[in-house]
This record gives C-alpha cells, structure tokens and sequence, in this order.
C-alpha cells in the first residue's frame, strides 16, 4: 500500500512489521470534500489490515492543519475500523492547540465505544496515553 498527495495533504505509509502499519499525516488537509480522496485511500488501508491483522497507527504530528470535513472523514475511517476489528491508534503534538483540542475531543466521544487509543506527545517526549473519563 502506497500513500497519497492530495493538494496540501502527504500521507505516508509505513510498514514497520507484518502486525503494524504506520499512517504520517503532513501538511494541511483543507479540502471541502476531503472524503472524496481519503475514502478510497481508507478503504484499501482497512483491507490491509485486516488481511494482515495488523494495527493502524496513525500519526498526525506533523500536520499543520486539519478542517471539520477532515475531521468527519477521519470520524467515519474509526467507525469502519472499529466495525471490521481492526484496532486503531491515534499520535498528535499535544503542544499545538488545535490538534490538542480536536484529537482528545475524539477521544472523549469516540475513543471509549471504538476501543481507539490516543496518544498526546509532546516536542518529542514519551507518548502519553490520553485517559478516558
């Protein structure tokens, strides 16, 4: 599996074992119809693991931007995930306000019911799991 460029948006994908693939989001992802890229690309990436049983970690540190359209897409490949078994991680810069506050609002609402992990780092430092209330 190969990642994408869709305009501002690099996803990279990595594959660090047959049980791990690793997602890097960079950029900014500021389409009005994000889905119309990322559905094609998440569906061949819950195939994969699936197939492969492997986990999905998907790292967002480096993105500089993310709009409420993405967000929904994003929203929706957890939900597909989490119905095809396929266990999901979450990897934001917790020092960058908006990504502090969009990705542990996922994990408040959606962490818990999906079985999501998310994980806050911060400059670099030792992954924080974020706690469920």
């Amino acid at each position: 599996m190969r990642g994408i460029v869709a305009g501002d948006l690099v996803i990279d994908v990595v594959h660090a074992s047959p049980d791990l693939i690793e997602v890097f989001w960079s950029g900014s992802s500021n389409a009005k119809d994000p889905a119309v890229t990322l559905r094609p690309f998440t569906t061949l990436l819950l195939a994969e693991a699936k197939t492969r049983s492997a986990r999905v970690e998907l790292h967002f540190e480096k993105l500089s931007f993310i709009n409420s359209s993405t967000v929904s897409a994003l929203i929706r490949f957890l939900q597909d995930a989490a119905g095809d078994g396929v266990k999901v991680a979450l990897f934001y810069d917790g020092a960058l306000r908006w990504q502090e506050h969009n990705f542990k609002t996922i994990s408040l609402l959606h962490g818990p019911r999906l079985g999501l992990e998310v994980h806050r780092l911060d400059g670099g430092v030792t992954p924080e799991k974020v706690r469920h209330l």
